[in-house]
């Protein structure tokens, strides 16, 4: 066993605490950053859920033509489509799907618009960045029948 100077330990212990420095530098860096991978990930998410979702309500209404007296029913139903493409991993007692609009060009053709917004929250509160963001995306597509 190999006996170590004093001025050996001293240096050893040094480096150790020159560890515990850098790794107190840096740590808070790193956590922002995965954070912000995190909040950065969970947007893109809701975002594309958001817009596929207006996507297949548009879709469907578009394929499912109303009557003035089965038009709550048509709404109900994309309401539906549009919960059902949104999953699980969202409320939908907070979706937001109002009434589509209908319009119809002036060459006789009907065309749809669906929009669909759901609110969005950050798990970290960033600065200069707003905590509470209402995702919104609407798609138009023609009547098919």
């Amino acid at each position: 066993m190999r006996v170590r100077s004093p001025s050996q330990q001293r240096r050893s212990r040094r480096r150790r605490g020159v560890a515990a420095v850098e790794m107190a530098i840096i740590l808070p860096l790193l956590v922002t950053i995965v954070l912000g991978c995190v909040d950065l990930g969970r947007f893109a998410h809701a975002f594309i859920a958001v817009n596929n979702a207006a996507r297949a309500g548009a879709g469907f209404a578009c394929l499912h033509p109303f009557t003035t007296t089965t038009q709550s029913k048509w709404h109900q139903q994309i309401r539906q489509t549009v919960e059902t493409e949104l999953g699980t991993r969202f409320d939908p007692s907070k979706l937001d799907v109002p009434l589509p609009d209908v319009s119809i060009e002036p060459d006789g053709r009907k065309r749809v618009r669906v929009e669909v917004s759901y609110p969005f929250e950050t798990v970290v509160r960033w600065p200069l960045l707003p905590t509470e963001m209402n995702l919104r995306r609407a798609v138009e597509m023609r009547f098919i029948r």
